[in-house]
């Protein structure tokens, strides 16, 4: 009876086969923890965060009251209508 050997290729294919899997495996492992990332990354964020100009601390010099320099555009087509 003839004895295999370590470089029988059956078992190079299996070992082969065994080592594709682990690394199958840990890429799963490594696309799970990034997906976990994202995901809390995506929960964290803040949609007004990029909003332009940051309102809050700013002094309001009107006091509330619209600035006599604020040009409406929608002021200006009713006058012109009320002009003609």
């Amino acid at each position: 009876m003839q004895r295999r050997t370590a470089t029988d290729p059956e078992r190079e294919l299996e070992s082969t086969g065994d080592e594709l899997e682990e690394r199958i495996d840990d890429l799963d492992d490594d696309i799970e923890e990034a997906r976990r990332e994202a995901q809390a990354r995506h929960e964290d964020q803040d949609p007004f965060e990029d909003a332009a100009g940051d309102w809050e601390n700013t002094d309001d010099d009107a006091e509330g009251e619209d600035l006599e320099a604020f040009d409406d555009p929608e002021l200006d087509e009713e006058e012109a209508d009320e002009d003609d």
